[in-house]
C-alpha cells in the first residue's frame, strides 16, 4: 500500500494533539507500516476482539481490545524480544488515555452533526484518490470499519470543538508567558545519574532505589567524586557505556526527552544538582551543566504553533485529572500478541505513541 494512503488512514488513530503529544512529539500522523510491523496485523491471530485494559470513569466504561493493540503496533516498527513488555504497556496507557479522552468529550454532551463527518470522510476520499487509491480497499489493508473511521472524526470534531471553547487569545497569551522555554528555543545542556526500576516494582523497592540516589547525591555535595565521575561509576544508562560522565549534551523541550526529565532540569541553575526523580525507566540525578536563552516567539506569526501546544498541554491536563477518578484494569501482554518473525530485532527499535529513548537521552 502506497505510503501516503497509510498515512492518512494511521493519522485517524490520533487526535490533533493527543496526550502523547504532550511529550513534545510530531502531531498526528504515525510513520507508515513497516515489513515486520504489517506481519503482526496479517499474522492471522486469533482473539482480536479479546479484552486487554477496561476503563470505567464518570459512569461510562470503555475497553481496549487486542485488535486494536495490534493495529496500533502495525504502524511502528516491530520490536526487539526485551523491549515488547515495554512497547506494550505504553501502546495500552496511550489508547487508555485516547478512551478517557473520548470519555471526557461525551459528557460535555458536544453535538457533531453528521454532515461534518460525511465532510471529513468525503475529503479522505478526495486525499485517497489523489494517491490512486480507494477508501474501501484502504479500509480493508488495514483492518479497519468505516464505523471507527467515523467515530474517530467524530471525537477529532468534538476535540476541535472543545478547543475553540478554551483556546481564548488571553489564554494563549497566557501559556505563552507561562511557558517561555518552550517557545524561544532555549537549550539546556545537563548531565544525569540513572538507576534503573521496574515501573511496577513495589513502593518499598523504588524507596531502595530513591535512597541509593541520595546517598550517591551526598558523596557528590561531600566532593568525595565529581558528577561525571559518579555517572561513570554508578550510572546504569547504557548510553554511558564508555564514560560519557552522563552528558546528554543540549536538548530543548521539544527534543523528545521524556516531560518528567525535562520539566525538572529546566528549572535547574546551571550547576545545581537535582533531587531524585523518577521517570518511566528508572530514578535520576540531574545537573545542569550550560543554559543557551532563546529568542522570544511572535505571537501573531506563530498563533498555529501556539495553538497546538496549548491544544496539547490541555488534553494532558484532561486526561490527568481523569486518571484520578478513572479504574482502569489492565491484562499482561498476550502470549501470541508479536509474530515469530518478529524475533529478529529491528533497525529501529518500536516506539510506543509517545517513541521515548531507551534513557531520558535524546533518541
Amino acid at each position: 500500500m502506497p505510503r501516503t494512503a497509510s498515512l492518512l488512514l494511521s493519522a485517524l488513530f490520533a487526535l490533533p494533539a493527543t496526550y502523547a503529544q504532550a511529550q513534545n512529539q510530531p502531531p498526528a500522523t504515525a510513520p507508515a507500516p513497516t515489513p515486520a510491523a504489517g506481519a503482526a496485523a496479517r499474522s492471522g491471530l486469533t482473539g482480536l476482539n479479546d479484552v486487554v485494559a477496561t476503563i470505567t470513569n464518570g459512569g461510562q466504561t470503555d475497553k481496549v481490545t487486542k485488535g486494536e493493540v495490534i493495529t496500533f503496533l502495525s504502524h511502528y516498527p516491530a520490536p526487539r524480544p526485551e523491549d515488547r513488555e515495554t512497547v506494550y504497556r505504553e501502546t495500552l496507557e496511550s489508547l487508555i488515555n485516547t478512551k478517557l479522552l473520548t470519555q471526557f468529550l461525551i459528557r460535555q454532551k458536544i453535538v457533531v452533526p453528521p454532515e461534518k463527518i460525511d465532510a471529513e470522510i468525503e475529503r479522505l476520499k478526495q486525499q485517497l484518490k489523489a494517491d490512486n487509491q480507494d477508501l474501501p480497499t484502504a479500509l480493508r489493508q488495514n483492518n479497519i470499519s468505516m464505523e471507527s473511521i467515523r467515530e474517530e472524526y467524530e471525537n477529532r470534531l468534538r476535540w476541535t470543538e472543545f478547543l475553540q471553547t478554551k483556546a481564548t487569545e488571553a489564554a494563549l497569551r497566557k501559556f505563552v508567558a507561562e511557558n517561555r522555554d518552550l517557545f524561544s528555543g532555549t537549550q539546556v545542556r545537563a548531565s544525569h545519574v540513572m538507576l534503573k526500576v521496574d515501573p511496577d516494582a513495589s513502593e518499598a523497592d523504588k524507596e531502595k532505589v530513591r535512597q541509593k540516589l541520595v546517598a550517591i547525591k551526598k558523596e557528590i555535595d561531600d566532593k568525595k567524586l565529581t558528577f561525571a565521575q559518579a555517572a561513570n561509576k554508578y550510572s546504569e544508562d547504557p548510553a554511558n557505556e564508555g564514560g560519557a560522565g552522563g552528558d546528554l549534551d543540549y536538548f530543548t523541550l521539544t527534543t523528545g526527552l521524556v516531560e518528567e526529565f525535562t520539566s525538572v532540569a529546566f528549572k535547574l541553575r546551571k550547576g545545581a544538582i537535582s533531587d531524585p526523580i523518577e521517570t518511566p525507566y528508572g530514578y535520576h540525578l540531574i545537573m545542569v551543566t550550560d543554559r543557551k536563552e532563546g529568542k522570544p516567539i511572535d505571537f501573531e506569526q506563530n498563533k498555529a504553533v501556539i495553538l497546538q501546544a496549548f491544544g496539547a498541554d490541555l488534553q494532558k491536563n484532561v486526561v490527568t485529572a481523569e486518571r484520578k477518578t478513572a479504574k482502569v484494569d489492565i491484562k499482561p501482554i498476550p502470549r501470541d500478541l508479536f509474530p515469530k518473525e518478529a524475533e529478529t530485532p529491528a533497525t529501529t527499535p518500536a516506539a510506543a505513541p509517545a517513541p521515548k529513548a531507551a534513557t531520558p537521552a535524546k533518541p
